[in-house]
């Protein structure tokens, strides 16, 4: 079993780059087709030896750039294919999952250490993820399947692990005794712990709260999800310039007065009637307002009050503007946007042209709706991470 060791310092070789791209792109393709084979056949040799070899390459390319501190998520990856084509462990269909998640992020990483963008992954996280990887040889049954469920989860909080057997480090506990936790507290209870958040009794409160909204208008299942990771991801690119669980709070609630609306109002193609749209206008205020009551969550309800404000003071509820309006409300306005555009009625098949579409236009709302700064950072979490908002 080889060490692990995260701490050598990169070399990066620019003049390189293009080669590896090229080269990882052919080795993904082939990790795709042999892995798609080996659901029917996982037990064939050359398939297993066929995968082991993509790993190797890809894992020799790294060290050829220079990018030395990506080598052991790599490593780790193929000490556990090394296992399997000599025959001390089996080939099973969940690591495939593991397999081509580990090949994207190691592409973002790279992308990412190009760029000089923050990391995809932490350095704490990586090292838990070839800590599990390296400890699966040891495990069997149910616990290896925890081992690996745990490893997808870390490198994609969001990753449906619904097959596989849950452990208690990664599911969060429900906020009642006796009920079960749904898919949308368990993703945003797992986003908000990949962002190093404690899951306490205020924070899983908030998420059942987040729960029961998805239920009351059909685009907006698996909103709380797609916004918090939009935002947190936002904040992580900027340097934390908010304080990630104000932030998180205020993704979680900003739209639960919209929960005691008429559907009419609801229904982006209705009409409402002046009285409905004002309703609509004051949504803000009613969770801002129950939430401000709380001295540890005064930041966030700042934010959820002015999350519909306009940088050019044309916004609501008190056309505040520039730097009146708070870094948090900044945020959550643009991902609100964007997350209302890409899945509103036929976005969602319209795919990446709706994500660009979206994009477009909030890119031309800049210093009318959105802040500058904060539209550039939206740009470059997008650009990081295109497929998943597609």
């Amino acid at each position: 079993m080889s060490s692990i060791d995260l701490d050598r310092p990169d070399d990066i070789q620019l003049d390189s780059v293009a080669d590896f791209f090229e080269d990882f792109r052919e080795a993904y393709e082939n990790c795709e087709a042999v892995l798609i084979d080996l659901e029917q056949r996982p037990k064939e040799q050359e398939l297993l030896n066929s995968i082991f070899r993509v790993v190797h390459t890809i894992k020799g390319n790294l060290g050829f750039i220079g990018l030395f501190s990506l080598i052991p998520l790599l490593q780790s990856m193929e000490d556990v294919l090394d296992n399997i084509r000599k025959g001390q462990m089996d080939y099973d269909s969940s690591l495939c999952d593991v397999i081509q998640l580990t090949l994207d992020r190691t592409k973002q990483l790279v992308e990412a250490k190009l760029e000089n963008h923050p990391a995809p992954l932490s350095r704490e996280t990586m090292q838990q993820i070839c800590e599990l990887l390296s400890n699966l040889i040891q495990v069997t049954g149910q616990t290896r399947l925890r081992h690996i469920r745990r490893v997808i989860l870390l490198l994609d909080p969001e990753h449906n692990v619904d097959g596989l057997p849950a452990d208690d480090e990664n599911v969060a506990a429900p906020v009642a005794p006796t009920a079960a936790p749904t898919p949308v507290m368990a993703a945003s209870a797992r986003l908000l712990q990949h962002y190093g958040l404690t899951l306490d009794e205020d924070l899983l409160f908030f998420v059942s709260l987040a729960q029961a909204l998805e239920t009351r208008h059909t685009n907006w299942h698996g909103r709380t999800a797609r916004q918090l990771f939009l935002c947190m991801e936002m904040n992580r690119f900027s340097g934390q310039k908010v304080d990630p669980e104000q932030l998180a709070v205020a993704v979680l609630l900003h739209d639960l007065g919209m929960s005691f609306l008429p559907s009419s109002v609801l229904d982006e193609h209705g009409q409402p009637d002046p009285a409905q749209r004002s309703l609509w206008e004051r949504h803000s205020e009613h969770c801002a307002g129950m939430l401000a009551s709380s001295p540890r969550w005064q930041d966030a309800a700042a934010m959820i009050w002015q999350h519909h404000e306009a940088v050019d003071g044309t916004g609501l509820p008190d056309q505040l503007a520039g730097d009146e309006i708070a870094d948090g409300a900044k945020i959550l306005a643009i991902a609100d946007m964007f997350d209302a555009r890409t899945n509103e009625l036929g976005a969602q098949a319209d795919g990446k042209r709706a994500m660009v579409k979206a994009v477009v236009e909030i890119n031309h709302q800049i210093g009318k709706a959105f802040d500058e700064f904060w539209v550039g950072i939206f740009n470059q979490v997008i650009k990081q991470h295109q497929q998943r908002f597609q």
